[in-house]
């Protein structure tokens, strides 16, 4: 055996077993639906709850990414959960009407070290935003009405060593406090500003 067949083989044992390595299966979380079924629901003197949804978003540029599609769980979704699980009609006319007016979800490159410096250094890589808002009006009702409205945003930046795993709970993460904060300012909106609807 000469000694290119001898260095052959030592590198040829590792690499074999890097190939072997790349076989395992990796795991994707499932990430839960949010839901408010756990809060008190707002019964409002209505006879129906009704649902728009009118949002949408000037066109992304690039290297910016929209990713209001690609997200592990859906904002629209998790508002119309909201509606479902903490509006209750309770009256004997009248509609609410709530509209989710905003869902803007955007990927951003950031710059990174370069150079030497750049090999031991652990950068941000990108920047998500986040945006929600939704309003609510309450219409068909003779001589009264009333609207409400909030909105949330947030800010989130991962480092270039997260894994694709990591970058998703980042992301669902994001979206579970948009939905909280936006019942929280709803609710507060609610009843401060239509208490006459309220049952």
């Amino acid at each position: 055996m000469n000694r290119r067949q001898v260095l052959f083989g030592a590198f040829a044992a590792p690499f074999a077993a890097g190939l072997a390595g790349c076989n395992t299966p990796v795991s994707i979380p499932v990430y839960p639906d949010i839901t408010f079924q756990h809060k008190s629901p707002i019964r409002l003197d209505v006879r129906a709850i009704e649902v728009f949804e009118t949002a949408s978003t000037a066109p992304v540029e690039p290297p910016d990414r929209d990713i209001r599609y690609a997200l592990p769980i859906s904002p629209l979704a998790a508002m119309q959960s909201w509606a479902e699980d903490r509006l209750v009609a309770a009256g004997p006319a009248g509609i609410a009407q709530v509209t989710i007016a905003e869902n803007r979800f955007v990927e951003s490159p950031l710059d990174k070290t370069t150079g030497i410096k750049g090999l031991f250094t652990v950068d941000q890589s990108e920047r998500y935003e986040g945006a929600m808002s939704v309003k609510l009006d309450i219409v068909g009702i003779a001589n009264r009405s009333g609207f409400v409205e909030a909105r949330a945003a947030a800010t989130r930046t991962v480092p270039e060593d997260y894994s694709y795993n990591q970058r998703e709970k980042a992301l669902y993460d994001m979206v579970v406090s948009l939905s909280k904060a936006l019942d929280e300012r709803l609710e507060q909106e609610i009843r401060t500003k239509l208490p006459a609807f309220l049952v």
